[in-house]
């Protein structure tokens, strides 16, 4: 049985499992960002709302079958949806990581503080063990996240990830819960 869809709160943000009222939002975000996000995220090379919508629905249908738990950031008071956070489950007690925020938010702590409610949220709810992420190996604001979380790097990957502007080298980190 799938967990309840619940909301997270911290001191600056509101964490909603996407849900097809987020889709206008991360479409604006993604386009607001898409110079930043690019390299690392093949969907930023041509980000369309209706991706964003299909994405949305999906989401839903795939925290129902426990495949994805992904939240939409957002921002209390204005509403603005910020980004993503959530986590892919890869099997009894492990699940991914991962997260992305508009670049014009990005710097303040708010990616680690969205992030460090998911952590919490997964080995609670989830009782998950052990946490798995990758990051590009240029991304220097993901892998400052990921240290900032506690992960450890565990070395690179022994695959090229899909960007959007093609593949590129990344890093592998793991925390244990």
């Amino acid at each position: 049985m799938a967990p309840r869809r619940v909301t997270l709160r911290t001191s600056r943000l509101v964490l909603q499992p996407v849900a097809p009222k987020h889709a206008e939002g991360l479409h604006e975000a993604t386009v607001a960002s898409r110079p930043e996000l690019l390299p690392w995220m093949p969907w930023a090379k041509d980000p369309q709302l209706e991706r964003a919508r299909f994405m949305t629905r999906d989401g839903e249908l795939r925290w129902r079958a426990s495949s994805v738990f992904h939240f939409a950031v957002v921002e209390p008071g204005t509403g603005k949806v910020l980004g993503v956070v959530g986590l892919n489950p890869e099997g009894e007690g492990v699940a991914e990581l991962h997260y992305w925020i508009r670049s014009d938010h990005a710097g303040r702590g708010l990616t680690t503080e969205a992030a460090r409610a998911v952590v919490e949220w997964g080995r609670r709810v989830l009782r998950l063990e052990r946490l798995t992420l990758w990051a590009g190996r240029g991304n220097a604001a993901s892998r400052r996240v990921a240290e900032k979380l506690g992960f450890k790097h565990v070395g690179p990957l022994d695959w090229e990830p899909d960007g959007g502007l093609g593949t590129f080298p990344a890093e592998s980190y793991e925390l244990k819960l």
